[in-house]
């Protein structure tokens, strides 16, 4: 089978974040006065995170609406009365200070497949600004699409947002390979919309599974030489 086109997740696949959320959610609170424990947060976020969905898709005012009553609803989860003007003020706060970086094999290998003529392109549930994000960090130039479910109105594992990437790219999913870093959302997603996952497990955190894995971008090229 041969390949034209290679489609990635972003965060943990391309890209990597520091320092953490919940650090710099705590640092806000800190500022507003409200003291809560990094554990407690996270446990208040991860159940928002189960019962709030960001409206799709989605303008940029909406979408900090959307994170600013989220961070109020996982203040309120933990005994903290607080507004959505708090919630507003952590959403900025956290922006401001988030920092991206790509990972240390991302440049040569983008490069690498597309230089060989591959079409690449970008699938992802993210909010509208990320698309600036991966033209800070010079992603772009390596890129056919991007795709954001803040965008498109269809979040992973849902087989609309890799087939809009498909229609635009005009692949069929038989000649595409999609990687990414989490089993549900990545690996299920591309092959219910047909295309043939590859799970990037970086950590080495996942038992074997039935789907081809790796753990590096590097070894993700090495592997491409199978579908020639």
């Amino acid at each position: 089978m041969i390949v034209g086109s290679v489609l990635f997740d972003l965060t943990g696949t391309l890209v990597w974040s520091e320092p953490p959320g919940e650090t710099l959610f705590c640092e806000a609170c800190d500022l507003l006065g409200f003291h809560v424990s990094p554990s407690e947060l996270y446990r208040a976020t991860a159940e928002v995170d189960r019962t709030i969905h960001v409206p799709l898709p989605a303008t940029r005012k909406e979408e900090a609406d959307f994170f600013a009553y989220g961070h109020m609803s996982a203040l309120h989860k933990v005994g903290i009365d607080a507004t959505v003007s708090h919630g507003w003020f952590i959403h900025h706060y956290i922006q401001d200070r988030m920092r991206y970086h790509k990972f240390f094999d991302v440049d040569t290998v983008l490069s690498c497949l597309k230089e060989t003529g591959l079409k690449l392109g970008v699938v992802a549930n993210a909010a509208p600004s990320t698309r600036e994000r991966i033209a800070n960090l010079g992603l772009d130039v390596y890129l056919d699409t991007i795709i954001l479910s803040g965008e498109v109105g269809f979040e992973k594992p849902e087989p609309q947002i890799f087939k809009a990437a498909l229609r635009i790219l005009g692949v069929s999913p038989q000649e595409t390979v999609y990687v990414g870093d989490t089993y549900h959302t990545d690996v299920e997603g591309a092959f219910e919309a047909g295309i043939i996952p590859v799970l990037l497990d970086r950590s080495q955190s996942y038992e074997p599974l039935d789907c081809l894995k790796v753990k590096s971008l590097t070894e993700f090229q090495e592997m491409m030489s199978i579908f020639k």
